[in-house]
């Protein structure tokens, strides 16, 4: 991960401008550009941690294990065996295996916050499967059962859930955004114009 960090263009003109500047004899401004190039450096370091800690929180949020009726009996079964179409049967402390349209509900309260950042846990009803359903007509996978029971069949699984896509789009490496790829054409003429001066 530092390596990553230190192959910047900015960043490399910075390390280069350090040994320029230490072959002078100038520890002062040597000492500062270093110091820029840790604080960025570890700067960037915190963000990859957090962002892996925030995939690590998410992947824990799927639940081991899921209640499903199938051929008119309830099984246990684990969460990854969950497919569309399943009819999930849901109690009070579940953690919801998969994104589902409610079709039976009794006094069903859903905490989503892991999902949206709502504090307060949501209201369910049934209707999910016929309506298309809307807000409180589904469940989503990563979410917790926190009152009342409920069925819902199982309309998205794994990376296609509604938690998978935000798992997805976190793990992955996006490309460079424009200031990033401004910045590295910026840091590439610095490094140009540098050695012309030097030479």
């Amino acid at each position: 991960m530092i390596l990553g960090q230190v192959r910047d263009p900015l960043v490399v003109v910075l390390l280069v401008a350090a040994v320029l500047t230490l072959a002078t004899g100038d520890w002062t401004d040597a000492g500062v550009i270093l110091l820029v190039i840790v604080v960025n450096t570890a700067a960037g370091l915190t963000q990859e941690v957090k962002a892996g800690q925030a995939i690590a929180a998410l992947s824990e949020l799927t639940a081991p294990e899921a209640r499903v009726l199938r051929d008119g009996e309830q099984r246990a079964i684990p969460a990854a065996e969950v497919v569309a179409g399943d009819l999930l049967v849901l109690a009070e402390g579940d953690i919801v295996p998969a994104d589902g349209a409610v079709v039976e509900a009794a006094a069903l309260l859903v905490d989503e916050s892991a999902l949206t950042g709502e504090s307060v846990p949501a209201e369910k009803t049934a209707g999910g499967a016929a309506s298309g359903g809307g807000p409180r007509e589904v469940v989503s996978a990563g979410t917790t059962v926190v009152r009342g029971r409920g069925r819902a069949v199982v309309t998205a699984t794994g990376p296609a859930s509604a938690m998978g896509r935000i798992a997805a789009l976190m793990g992955d490496r996006q490309g460079l955004t424009p200031l990033q790829r401004r910045l590295a054409g910026v840091g590439r003429v610095l490094a140009v114009a540098a050695a012309c001066f030097r030479s």
